[in-house]
């Protein structure tokens, strides 16, 4: 049995509704007929009042920066200044409450009632590996140190890979560090990906989290990184992935001043929605498509990471990834990955990989981003720019496949990668 948090409706016009949550998810309550609760006549309630995320056992509130503010166990949380209009209150990101069991929620009429279950340990069940400190606890250097020295000690045990030997960091971020390494049978430079579950891991939780990645690594594609084998030392997973000596499509980007001219470009457009269209055809979702994602090898681009974002979510090794402090802005995310975040299809991807193109072209994003917004507040309520606003010298056929692919309605957009491939391919 796993952790599970349950809200329950006290009170208001939907009393007696229970949603269950054993899994990562968001949850909206407002006016707006998308939400999970859909209060239409309660005008004490905002269009999107609040966004509820739960990681079981973890769980927490944020306003959305609605007229009114939300009351946590009787204490106001975010909320619009007295005078502010909505466009004014939805300037200021509002911070995330965590919450724990027992705890109440009131908008308006409704109350809502949060319950956080935990399941015991079977008699005789081994306990949950330690993980390393909560990555929230550290900061960004002290954990790639950390893990570095770790990795090299060899009385660390935890994070000894045999038959590797790390040589240097390429990079960190929201799951945790990559390593170059050189395979010693042969001496293949490698990249090692140690993950860090940010709650302790059950080895049964373990063992299906690396089964589902072993399916996702049957993928072989030249625009895909090879992933060549998996395991965990004492609760930690890692993976040894084939070296792109190019680095990251973003830092490939950055290194040419932000953005790219069409003529570097489109090759890698091609190759990585090559990439994507064999994932798609084998019944795969990538789920976190961005630059960060998309490799430089010898001047051909690959995509990463193929899997990792969903299996680690659904195995509940994961935290909030959408409020959580952490994930920051969520600038390649599509509209529906917010509203109904376990259900995504290749329409998604093609949309993550859609911004991941107008980023590189544009050095801008989608969406209307400012720094005094909130970016989830963007997401909910702002239309697209098209791309030719911010970079009028786009090929008027490009403009026109790159805005289909960012539609905001999934039936408008390319259903496909391998669709929008071809409408490219077309362009001359």
């Amino acid at each position: 049995m796993s952790a599970k948090v349950q809200f329950r409706i006290t009170e208001g016009a939907a009393r007696g509704k229970v949603f269950t949550f054993a899994a990562h998810d968001t949850f909206f309550l407002g006016r707006h007929p998308d939400c999970h609760v859909h209060l239409a006549d309660d005008t004490f309630v905002s269009r999107h009042h609040f966004i509820l995320e739960v990681c079981p056992p973890q769980v927490c509130v944020r306003d959305l920066g609605s007229r009114n503010g939300t009351y946590v166990n009787g204490r106001k949380i975010g909320g619009r200044k007295e005078g502010e209009t909505p466009e004014e209150g939805a300037r200021r990101a509002y911070p995330q409450v965590n919450l724990k069991h027992g705890d109440r929620i009131q908008v308006g009429d409704t109350a809502l009632e949060v319950a956080v279950s935990q399941p015991a340990a079977a008699p005789g069940q081994a306990a949950a590996a330690a993980p390393l400190p909560a990555f929230d606890e550290l900061d960004p250097k002290h954990l790639a140190d950390l893990l570095f020295k770790a990795a090299q000690n060899k009385k660390a045990p935890r994070l000894q890979i045999p038959g590797y030997e790390i040589e240097k960091e390429l990079g960190r971020g929201g799951f945790g560090v990559v390593f170059r390494a050189r395979r010693l049978a042969d001496q293949l430079p490698v990249a090692i990906k140690v993950l860090l579950p940010r709650v302790a891991v059950l080895p049964a939780e373990m063992e299906k989290f690396l089964r589902e990645m072993a399916v996702t690594a049957q993928l072989r594609h030249h625009n895909i990184v090879k992933l060549y084998d998996q395991g965990h030392s004492e609760g930690i997973p890692w993976f040894i992935m084939e070296y792109c000596e190019g680095g990251s499509l973003w830092d490939h980007i950055m290194r040419h001043g932000g953005k790219l001219p069409l003529e570097a470009a489109r090759p890698i457009m091609l190759d990585a929605l090559e990439g994507l269209t064999h994932a798609h055809a084998s019944g795969i979702v990538h789920r976190d498509l961005k630059p960060q994602n998309i490799l430089m090898d010898r001047g051909v681009a690959r995509i990463s990471d193929f899997g990792l974002a969903k299996n680690y979510e659904q195995a509940g090794f994961s935290g909030l990834s959408v409020t959580g402090n952490y994930a920051g802005t969520p600038l390649f995310m599509p509209r529906e990955q917010l509203i109904n975040f376990k259900h995504l299809k290749p329409v998604s991807d093609v949309w993550s990989i859609a911004a991941t193109f107008y980023f590189m072209l544009t050095g801008a994003f989608p969406y209307p981003f400012t720094k005094n917004r909130d970016p989830i507040d963007v997401i909910l309520n702002e239309p697209i720019v098209p791309i030719s606003a911010r970079k009028c010298s786009i090929p008027a056929e490009l403009a026109r496949v790159i805005d289909q692919a960012l539609a905001l309605q999934l039936s408008n957009r390319f259903p496909t990668a391998g669709e929008m491939l071809s409408a490219i391919q077309k362009i001359r």
